[in-house]
């Protein structure tokens, strides 16, 4: 695969390039104020001309996920009665997604893997709003506090699924295509090749960022040695869950994880003799309503079963179907809990109580 290099005074190109194809969402660093403060944050939002000239793809990966464009909130996935609604249209129109990060890509990876790669179901919406997506993913240049896909043997840098990649160097990025649809952005791009010299700085920053990584989360690598067979032992006990009590199940983890999917449906009635709809909307294993069966009976009615349930999927259940683990490291939970749970910390103190008990 050769690798290109992107002036940085040409990487409005590739914006206008992309802007052929589809409908562009990047991520983008801008600042946020509020009454109470103003902070920077990398928000994933629609492409705005004004701010083209000034661009530039952010180094860590967005507040938000981008998991809204494959699941969608709310989705309208039935009308009737209505016949039009048997065959799922296919979608022409493109959407071009810029700036994610290696976490991002890996968690489409896990949801392919439930809505369209699994043998019981493929669910058709996924599947239409997937073919549409072109993916331009990058390098993460520096590693949040909150950062831990190498304890679950991920890197900060994408390797394959995508469309096209950008590394940051010094005066611009390297390019490199993952597939015909970024073959062909390339070519209207006419870049020039790299030489040795990129190729050893992309490589240099991505080991550092590697080192970053290992450094901050060396206290929980044996925590994530084989955190199916932790959670699954641990499950039933009471020891090691103790830092849940400050979970208030305020499903802010479930709604900023790239990966969890969980969704319930319900029908809005138009009127008499008109047509209902109904709709596809998020929910969350952390509610108290998501378990409840007929008859009102509820197998996680405590807060405490509610949250342990949560790990028990990701590590467990999740890897016992797909052979993967539903997390990518992205630490987005950590960074949005109002009870300051980081997942970590919770493995952690699991696998602490196990060894006790184990002697």
């Amino acid at each position: 695969m050769k690798v290109y290099f992107l002036p940085d005074e040409k990487l409005k190109e590739l914006i206008k390039v992309l802007k052929g194809l589809g409908k562009v969402f990047w991520s983008r660093e801008r600042e946020i104020t509020s009454a109470r403060e103003s902070r920077t944050k990398i928000k994933i939002e629609e492409l705005e001309e004004d701010a083209i000239q000034d661009y530039r793809i952010p180094g860590f990966r967005s507040y938000d996920s981008f998991k809204t464009f494959l699941l969608p909130l709310p989705s309208k996935v039935a009308e009737y009665p209505d016949d039009e609604w048997i065959d799922i249209k296919n979608i022409k129109q493109k959407t071009v997604l810029l700036g994610l990060k290696a976490c991002d890509l890996c968690a489409f990876s896990l949801l392919d893997k439930v809505f369209i790669e699994d043998p019981e179901f493929i669910d058709p919406f996924y599947k239409r709003r997937r073919q549409t997506l072109i993916l331009i993913t990058s390098d993460c240049t520096r590693a949040g506090k909150s950062c831990f896909c190498n304890l679950l043997g991920r890197t900060p840098y994408v390797t394959s699924n995508f469309d096209l990649n950008l590394s940051e160097i010094k005066d611009g990025y390297l390019i490199e295509s993952g597939s015909e649809i970024g073959e062909n952005i390339l070519k209207n791009l006419s870049p020039v090749e790299s030489n040795e010299e990129q190729i050893q700085e992309r490589d240099k920053n991505r080991k550092n960022v590697m080192e970053e990584l290992t450094a901050q989360n060396a206290d929980f690598v044996e925590a994530f040695s084989n955190p199916d067979i932790l959670v699954s032992e641990g499950y039933k006990s009471e020891e090691g869950w103790n830092l849940g009590r400050t979970c208030v199940s305020c499903g802010a983890c479930t709604n900023v994880c790239p990966v969890c999917y969980c969704f319930t449906l319900f029908d809005r009635s138009q009127g008499e003799g008109k047509k209902s709809k109904r709709f596809r909307v998020w929910d969350s294993c952390q509610f108290k309503g998501f378990s409840q069966m007929a008859g009102g009976l509820n197998p996680r009615f405590p807060l405490m079963e509610q949250f342990k349930n949560r790990y028990y999927h990701k590590f467990f259940r999740f890897h016992e179907r797909y052979n993967e683990y539903k997390c990518t490291g992205c630490g987005r939970c950590i960074d949005n809990c109002l009870g300051d749970i980081d997942m970590r910390e919770v493995l952690s103190g699991i696998k602490i109580e196990r060894e006790k008990v184990n002697g």
